[in-house]
């Protein structure tokens, strides 16, 4: 080659660069920008997990630490790159799935309800400081303003057992100090006409005393034993000073000054001995199970909620207590036994009735041989299109005793207006005719769709064998149908069995039963029932015994919906055959 030829072909030829290099470049930027963001991501998950752990959220950091770490190995490792797309979903699914269930499992091990919302340590602290408040506090005192040259406003109060006292306004809750203005010891001071002066101090009255109405609103003053608080203008509240609870660690007995009792640590928390019976709540005597032993006007076994509500208890464990207390405590078993079996009847019954008014209507529109096929499939999908809880309302409405319209369609044709709502029977038929209008349209699309999958072959073949309509429908359509079906539902199954919201916005659970401790009603299903004892049942919230329920229910459906799955299994290898 000529020294002309190497000339053309340096210069023409043109120059590619490397692939590697480029790429290597690529991966260099990319995990640079991995990295930053990895960075920032780590910053505000250690942020979290310090505050998760000065609240005592062990668990909830725990998890934020795994989901940290699971991160930085997805983005960061070189050998986790296929990893990386399913990260954020598996991250998303630990934090918004698997610890809710995780953490209402444990809940239902525990005694979490009113009066056992904190932590052992949580629950002292709050009782330490506590106000004594006995029968003596409370005595309403006469009130009179006073101000100085220096804006400082002093009270002048007394009352039938207390002596004329006139202080400067105190701090805050915190300030303890006795800061009075004068010595009245000794003075005879008429209440009914205060003096216009006192060691400086001018009496403020009429307009002056509305102007001064913002400083005085919650404000106090330190009198000998405890404090006077500014109800109104012309009146303070006296109250008797130190705190309620001393905590013996030694024996680790609480103390009551109010009562001059002893309350010694028991379960969730303390426990009084000797209490006067008026001081228990007529709830707590009531209640069957409470184990307070009353005898001669006092009483035994007094857990601090029984006295006051906001005395608070803590959080432990107690293993399967509340489990136990569903089947043992006949004021939980029966009911729960009987909305558990109306629950079941309700799911069942809910699914096949729209099933088979779904699988109906698409049969029926089927045939070529109909006219106006899509008119008519537009006005069954109506009732899917309108808001469920829109068309609940106003079912109920409809549904109305004295003012419904189906009652006065009834009476129109001459029969008598039915009861819908107050009578059990006539709530469940309304419950199952109000979820038949919700839920067959969702059937009738899936049936629709599902029919158009069958071979018509086969068909053809069965009615060349002789096979009539039924027979053909009962040996080809519906086990091909249930192929592609069955899945959807058994998903409605578990809908329907959850179904809160028509039960709800309905009948919500009633007619109301009676003979019970706890609110039930005859149309309640489990979820609701739930839901009656978490937010109140007698005793006040029971979350603990509610998730107990709550387990139940998922284990439940987990054991239908896998014995489903199994038939649902046998269904295809049958198809396959």
């Amino acid at each position: 080659m000529s020294d002309l030829e190497t000339t053309e072909s340096t210069t023409t030829d043109p120059v590619v660069p490397s692939k590697k290099v480029a790429l290597h470049h690529s991966s260099g930027r990319a995990l640079l920008v991995r990295t930053v963001l990895v960075a920032l991501f780590d910053a505000v998950a250690i942020y979290l997990i310090a505050q998760f752990l000065a609240n005592q959220s062990w668990a909830v950091a725990a998890l934020t630490g795994v989901v940290m770490l699971l991160v930085n190995y997805a983005y960061l490792h070189p050998r986790a790159q296929a990893s990386r797309w399913l990260t954020p979903g598996l991250a998303l699914m630990i934090v918004f799935v698997a610890y809710p269930v995780l953490y209402t499992t444990y809940i239902s091990f525990t005694n979490f309800q009113t009066g056992n919302l904190l932590n052992r340590d949580q629950a002292i602290e709050r009782l330490l400081e506590v106000p004594i408040r006995t029968g003596e506090s409370g005595e309403l005192l006469t009130m009179y303003v006073y101000r100085d040259t220096a804006d400082t406003l002093a009270l002048l109060v007394g009352g039938d057992d207390t002596d004329p006292y006139i202080a400067a306004l105190r701090d805050g809750p915190d300030d303890t100090e006795l800061r009075p203005v004068a010595d009245l010891s000794g003075t005879t001071i008429d209440l009914a006409a205060p003096p216009e002066t006192i060691e400086g101090f001018e009496l403020v009255a009429g307009l002056g005393l509305t102007a001064e109405n913002r400083r005085l609103e919650g404000a106090a003053i330190n009198v000998p034993g405890g404090s006077a608080t500014v109800e109104t203008l012309k009146t303070a509240r006296i109250e008797i000073g130190g705190l309620r609870f001393t905590h013996d660690e030694a024996r680790d007995v609480l103390v009551d000054a109010q009562l001059g009792v002893e309350c010694p640590a028991g379960e969730g928390t303390f426990y009084c001995d000797g209490v006067p019976e008026a001081e228990v709540q007529r709830i707590a005597l009531l209640a069957e199970d409470s184990g307070i032993v009353c005898a001669d006007g006092r009483c035994d076994d007094v857990p601090l909620f029984a006295l006051d509500q906001s005395l608070a208890g803590w959080q432990q464990i107690i293993g399967f207590d509340n489990y136990a207390e569903v089947v043992s405590n006949e004021r939980i078993r029966e009911p729960f036994f009987r909305v558990l079996a109306w629950n079941v009847a309700f799911a069942f019954g809910s699914v096949l009735l729209n099933f088979a008014f779904g699988l109906g209507l698409a049969l029926t529109l089927k045939d070529d041989a109909m006219r106006f096929r899509s008119v008519y499939r537009a006005i069954y999908i109506v009732p899917y299109a309108i808001p469920g809880f829109l068309s609940i309302l106003v079912w109920r409405g409809l549904l109305d005793r004295d003012f419904g319209q189906i009652n006065g369609m009834l009476e129109g044709v001459g029969l008598g207006g039915v009861d819908w709502l107050a009578d059990p029977t006539n709530a469940m038929i309304a419950v199952f005719l109000v979820n038949l209008w919700l839920g067959f349209p969702y059937m009738f699309l899936i049936c629709s769709g599902a029919l158009t999958s069958i071979p018509e072959e086969l068909l053809e073949a069965a009615r060349v064998d002789g096979a009539g309509a039924w027979k053909s429908f009962r040996m080809i359509t519906l086990p091909l149908l249930l192929v592609s079906t069955a899945p959807l539902l058994i998903g409605a199954f578990s809908f329907n069995f959850n179904n809160f919201v028509l039960i709800f916005l309905l009948t919500n659970g009633g007619p109301p039963l009676t003979g019970y401790d706890v609110p039930v009603g005859s149309t309640d299903l489990l979820i609701s029932f739930t839901f009656d004892i978490a937010a109140g049942a007698g005793r006040g919230s029971q979350f603990a015994l509610a998730t107990a329920i709550i387990v139940i229910i998922f284990l439940f459906l987990a054991t239908t919906s896998a014995m489903s799955f199994r038939l649902t299994k046998k269904l295809e290898e049958i198809y396959d055959q």
